[in-house]
């Protein structure tokens, strides 16, 4: 199976892409969650997930509870209200365009006293979770 990702934005782009050779194409910006349906689709694969919980205190584990896993992403979704508002509106265009490096530049920009904050995220990044980022940021607006 081969899967385009591209950034046009041109419907026509789909039939040059479909004969050079590949099954399929998704458009940026796009969600891990688009690729991972498009390869059991063509791949016939089922996925099995263990939770993660993204920890305010940096710390990750196993979440047994979907409450538990809700519970660290409100944590970091309340951390981020904290930052000013340019900042976040920074950072959701840094995620939405996966642009790692522009991350880590906000990331600098946080107060020692967010710490935490800075490593929820970069913990993200580090995982090519940048839709998450964007989830959590969503939901602290």
């Amino acid at each position: 199976m081969i899967l385009a990702l591209t950034a046009s934005a041109f419907e026509e782009e789909r039939a040059v892409v479909l004969s050079a050779g590949c099954d399929d194409f998704v458009r940026k910006p796009f969600r891990e969650q688009v690729i991972f349906e498009k390869m059991a689709q063509y791949l016939g694969v089922r996925y099995i997930y263990k939770d993660q919980t993204l920890c305010i205190d940096g710390e990750e584990g196993t979440a047994g509870e979907g409450e538990s896993n809700q519970l660290s992403q409100s944590r970091t979704s309340e951390a981020l209200k904290m930052m000013p508002t340019e900042w976040v509106d920074q950072l959701y265009e840094a995620a939405n365009s996966i642009d790692d490096e522009q991350i880590f530049r906000l990331l600098e920009q946080i107060p020692a006293t967010h710490a935490p904050l800075a490593k929820a995220i970069a913990d993200l990044v580090h995982s090519f979770r940048c839709d998450r980022i964007i989830d959590l940021i969503e939901e602290a607006r």
